[in-house]
């Protein structure tokens, strides 16, 4: 891999999967946290092939937020 490529990869804050946001598919919902597809699925999360966009957003209950500083 080469050394830029590592600074795009993230991981999923609930299984820890490495992802590249863009290609993956991913849901972003801080600028620091995201889903992979597979876990944003798992939370009802809706993608639209289609349009290439989330028709519905996954339940993000229970998930780390860095802009709540406490649970």
């Amino acid at each position: 891999m080469h050394q830029t490529e590592s600074t795009e990869l993230t991981q999923c804050v609930e299984c820890s999967a490495e992802i590249a946001p863009g290609p993956d598919r991913a849901f972003a919902y801080t600028d620091d946290d995201v889903l992979c597809f597979e876990c944003a699925v798992k939370r009802g999360g809706v993608w639209d092939a289609l349009h290439e966009r989330w028709e519905k957003d996954p339940d993000l209950a229970g998930l780390p937020d860095a802009r709540r500083p406490h649970p």
